[in-house]
């Protein structure tokens, strides 16, 4: 049986992949020695990024097919302004801290932010959910490994947890078939497209999860 076109998107950028899942910023997560500085920095960049993520997925919206796809993509929108955003700030009062000005992240950090947003904005409507999919795919896949024993910080196992979820599983599937279904209709030089682009943010996402860790390295 043939694979479905979501599995050929990993596949053909399957380099990109191993280093994500194996990325030093994951692998400190699962043998739970990620410094505290470091997951801060990294909280302050993600946060960041949220604001980025609703205008991707608006970007979406506008250019969705369908009254189906549109009404998912609000559900997407409002998880991010009424759960994420929350999420974030509730973390850093925790924690007592305050995230640092944009101005001073480093310029991975910049560099996934513009490059995601020049897709949403440049791109197809495919093109955006391939990009997507890359970054919600393998945050769903490192975390549940991770998850499968507890850990010690309480603010990591959080936000591990919230990339197991069943909302979050949820919305990796949506992205899978939603991706599939765009490709049934287009020619070869359209499906490498999405391959470019599921690369192009596997690319970035590595590049961002090395900045956290830069004062360490």
């Amino acid at each position: 049986m043939k694979a479905p076109f979501h599995e050929t998107l990993r596949v053909a950028n399957c380099a990109l992949w191993d280093a994500m899942q194996g990325h030093p910023f994951v692998r400190a997560i699962e043998e739970e020695r990620l410094a505290p500085d470091a997951f801060l920095r990294y909280l302050a960049y993600e946060h960041d990024f949220v604001t980025t993520a609703i205008e991707i997925f608006a970007q979406a919206l506008i250019k969705a097919p369908c009254l189906a796809a549109q009404r998912h993509l609000i559900c997407v929108l409002r998880a991010l302004a009424e759960e994420q955003v929350p999420y974030f700030n509730a973390t850093f009062a925790a924690l007592r801290a305050a995230p640092p000005p944009r101005e001073t992240f480093p310029p991975a950090v910049s560099a996934f932010r513009d490059g995601m947003l020049r897709i949403a904005q440049n791109g197809s409507y495919a093109e955006i959910l391939a990009a997507m999919l890359a970054a919600e795919w393998m945050y769903g896949t490192w975390c549940t490994r991770t998850a499968a024993r507890p850990l010690a910080d309480p603010h990591i196992a959080r936000w591990v947890v919230l990339h197991t979820a069943p909302d979050f599983a949820a919305g990796v599937a949506w992205l899978k078939q939603a991706v599939d279904t765009e490709a049934v209709g287009m020619n070869e030089a359209g499906r490498r497209r999405l391959v470019s682009r599921f690369g192009e943010a596997l690319v970035l996402e590595i590049g961002f999860h090395e900045a956290p860790l830069e004062p360490l390295l």
